[in-house]
């Protein structure tokens, strides 16, 4: 499923890649519900749930949540690292601890919460003010981990195909 170039930097690592992404909900009339719901990045309410994707093409998804938490406090919260963290401890290699490799997208502040969660490890763009350019090792690292994600924005869209998800929440449907 990935490149030779992806199989050889990764070799023998535990690779999972993390995305978040949207699902459409309805304006509500209760305004804690729009309150908790809306969220400015996507310009809507929304629920948003998180996506995972393994090398081999292995994808799946994690719970919903209302729209207005970040992608930071989501990954925090959510357990997903303390289920990786409960699997490395449990799956050893030669008796010793294989952390994961978690690989995000720059909207996270993801490396506290990974070292505490077994010290998991964290790939991801570098990140700089507007005004900030990046030098020559930034430049190529941040490229090389947007090039290990391109197959994951796949994993996102077809985690929406499914019927009720592509619609979104609807107006009288239960959550």
């Amino acid at each position: 499923m990935r490149s030779e170039t992806f199989k050889r930097k990764y070799e023998g690592e535990r690779v999972v890649m993390h995305d978040m992404t949207n699902i459409h909900a309805c304006a509500f009339s209760d305004a804690d519900l729009q309150r908790l719901t809306w969220n400015d990045y996507y310009g809507e309410n929304c629920f948003k749930g998180g996506v995972w994707t393994l090398p081999g093409g292995l994808h799946g998804t994690y719970t919903l949540w209302p729209g207005a938490v970040s992608d930071s406090d989501y990954n925090r919260r959510a357990g997903y690292m303390d289920e990786q963290q409960e699997f490395q401890n449990k799956d050893t290699v030669g008796g010793e601890v294989k952390p994961f490799v978690n690989i995000y997208d720059k909207g996270y502040r993801a490396k506290m919460a990974a070292w505490k969660a077994g010290k998991q490890k964290v790939l991801q763009p570098d990140w700089a003010n507007s005004d900030r350019r990046f030098n020559r090792t930034e430049t190529l690292g941040s490229a090389s981990v947007a090039s290990d994600r391109g197959g994951n924005e796949r994993s996102v869209n077809v985690s929406k195909r499914a019927g009720y998800i592509s619609r979104g929440f609807q107006p009288n449907m239960n959550p």
